[in-house]
């Protein structure tokens, strides 16, 4: 038995004042940028036996296509936009609306072709309808106009809507580009919440549409026209837009790989619904276009390049800040020459980072990027200089004329080990991970709400926590769950790590979970199921009362039994002093990075591992960085290029790595 003194000493010397990486998916004000193109009459209508009243199937034979017919007494196929937007709030700032369709009679009024409906108002948030002359874009509270000449010529026409910035551009068959200004903000923070998807028909005067509509295509976050539409020869300027002569089978797949276009179709966009992917007839061939990130394989992993900070990082956080890039915040814990202890800020130039800003800190353990409408914050949690009494952790505001962070409000922590933003129905939340006070490891930990009117956050709910290390948000089918990490009793790292649910307004216990000196929790999701990773750095304690390689310990892989409702083992990885799992996929593969703290050990030891999720085989070990001791990983990209980027928790030199593919 060790004294309470001596057990917090003893901890934090363990973990060299460490904290565990932020999840920065969690981050629910970032768009969605994992979504594939979405066939949005698919995410309508599964099975053409759910077709509603006054839908049908129609065959035109001269084209050999099947495509979808409203009578005026229709309804509409409509979805929750949440059934594709499952991991944002906000809708992506870049986009593209993709439409194959085809008018046999001019409409007679304005006829609709998709729109997405505020619940609330029962109003167009975004919509793209038809008159007798124009094609009509209305975002929000204005109506973008379009003439065109195709509406009511009985050809097969596909044509793409693209949002970027302060422009919409419409482009007809890859021949035609036509762009107009867009007023509006930027950020647009346009939410997604309580937001349907209306297929053929909008909710303010316009009538169904009478057209044969055979695609309805989302592209998000990229302006897919570009990538599609290639060089056209002037040769073939005047032919005509028909879709391809080929027989399908009902309601499958409209061409299959490779399959032959004539010149006629030069230039067309469509949907293949069975590869999922939008098709561009290119030199007498339907090929696959780039709409998303390549299906790249990890090949290996470079030193790219090296930062220097004012102490040893404990943490370190990536994060976008809409118009103005890509920062990189380390959380520094003090001591050699800085023994204030000043935290720094990284910002992505030019593919590197250079340095920022300075951020006054104590003992900074984490850093918490999030935003609240539209102002942008980061959290930073402070150990402290001493652990006998409270300390002050920050929040810092952007300031948007500046250009820079600036303290906002300053929140009283016992020896804080992290900040975890969630949002709940529209309302805000910090939990903070109180690590112990004094000698007591036996601390609660605390969650604070946004108080909107004071603009301030104010604490809500206390939880009992056990020299708590890490919180982490994550949601399973609307509902939001907090799991702790708790390291260390003063007696045992053998403790019970806590997950908790959302109900009535505050934070339940859901399930518990055997780890020992745990310190982080990592969340993710492979083919629907649900997973999570936790960092186990320490086995002290009567269960190894030879007091014999204490930092050898194995780390665990839980994953959701949803038909039992709990979390279930699902593998041991044996890990040395672990502080941190990393999740993250390039192309189909999904990985996870574990870094060993490196407290002694054989050479062996010295690593942090990689791990590819193999199926059956479940995480296997791929890679082996020899690298320093690295407190936190983080993964980001740049265009198409993956970069990891680590927390040097006992020098002041940190590193950029680069991905390699085959």
């Amino acid at each position: 038995m060790i004294s309470g003194v001596r057990a917090r000493v003893f901890i934090v010397a363990m973990l060299f004042g460490s904290s565990s990486t932020r999840d920065q998916d969690k981050d629910i004000f970032r768009p969605c940028t994992d979504l594939t193109p979405i066939d949005l009459i698919k995410e309508a209508v599964p099975t053409i036996q759910d077709l509603p009243d006054g839908v049908s199937v129609t065959y035109d034979p001269e084209s050999h296509v099947h495509a979808f017919g409203f009578s005026n007494e229709a309804h509409e196929l409509h979805f929750p936009s949440k059934n594709i937007f499952k991991r944002c709030n906000i809708f992506p700032e870049e986009f593209s609306f993709f439409f194959v369709y085809q008018y046999k009679v001019k409409p007679a009024r304005r006829e609709c072709l998709l729109s997405l409906v505020d619940e609330e108002t029962n109003s167009d948030v975004i919509s793209v309808s038809f008159s007798k002359t124009r094609i009509l874009f209305r975002y929000q509270n204005q109506t973008i106009k379009f003439k065109s000449s195709i509406i009511d010529d009985s050809y097969w026409h596909t044509i793409g809507f693209s949002v970027s910035g302060k422009n919409v551009a419409m482009t007809i068959d890859c021949r035609m580009e036509k762009s107009k200004k867009l007023r509006r903000q930027f950020p647009a923070l346009l939410s997604v919440n309580n937001r349907i998807f209306s297929i053929a028909r909008c909710h303010s005067k316009h009538t169904m549409f009478q057209g044969l509509l055979k695609d309805v295509i989302f592209v998000p976050g990229a302006d897919a026209a570009v990538r599609a539409c290639p060089p056209r020869p002037p040769s073939y300027n005047e032919m005509d837009n028909r879709i391809p002569m080929v027989p399908e089978s009902p309601m499958t797949s409209y061409w299959p790989r490779g399959s032959v276009c004539t010149w006629l179709d030069v230039g067309n966009l469509a949907f293949d619904v069975y590869t999922q992917k939008i098709k561009v007839c290119v030199n007498g061939i339907w090929q696959e276009v780039t709409v998303e990130t390549e299906k790249y394989r990890l090949d290996y992993v470079l030193e790219y390049q090296t930062l220097t900070t004012p102490s040893a990082s404990i943490d370190v956080t990536v994060f976008h800040l809409p118009g103005e890039g890509m920062f990189a915040a380390f959380a520094n814990n003090g001591g050699g020459d800085d023994s204030s202890g000043h935290s720094v800020i990284f910002k992505w130039i030019d593919g590197r980072f250079e340095f920022y800003q300075k951020l006054s800190t104590e003992s900074a353990q984490s850093c918490e990027f999030f935003q609240i409408k539209n102002q942008f914050f980061l959290a930073v949690a402070n150990y402290g200089n001493s652990t006998s009494k409270q300390n002050n952790s920050t929040i810092f505001r952007w300031h948007r004329r500046r250009k820079k962070f600036k303290p906002y409000q300053e929140i009283l922590t016992w020896t804080a080990r992290d900040f975890e933003y969630f949002e709940i129905d529209g309302d805000h939340y910090l939990a903070v991970a109180n690590h112990a006070e004094g000698d007591n490891n036996d601390v609660e930990s605390s969650i604070y709400q946004w108080n909107k009117e004071k603009k301030q956050f104010e604490e809500k709910q206390t939880i009992p926590t056990i020299g708590a290390y890490d919180w982490t948000h994550f949601t399973v089918d609307g509902f939001h769950f907090l799991v702790v990490a708790n390291a260390f009793n003063g007696l045992t790292t053998l403790v019970y790590s806590v997950i908790y649910f959302w109900q009535n307004g505050q934070l339940v216990q859901f399930q518990t979970m055997e780890t020992n000196g745990a310190t982080d929790v990592e969340w993710f999701t492979i083919n629907g199921d649900i997973f999570l990773a936790i960092a186990n750095a320490f086995n002290y304690g009567p269960q190894n009362y030879l007091d014999k390689d204490t930092q050898f310990t194995n780390s665990t892989i839980y994953k959701l039994n949803k038909d039992k409702k709990i979390f279930e083992k699902y593998q041991s990885i044996p890990t040395y002093s672990a502080i941190d799992w990393e999740y993250f996929q390039v192309g189909p593969d999904h990985y996870l990075i574990v870094s060993n703290a490196q407290n002694g050990g054989s050479p062996d030891q010295h690593t942090s591992i990689i791990y590819r999720w193999q199926g059956m085989e479940k995480f296997v070990a791929v890679h082996r960085l020899i690298t320093p001791a690295t407190a936190d990983w983080e993964i980001f990209t740049d265009k198409k290029d993956i970069y990891l980027i680590y927390a040097n928790a006992k020098d002041t030199t940190s590193q950029v790595l680069k991905v390699k593919f085959v």
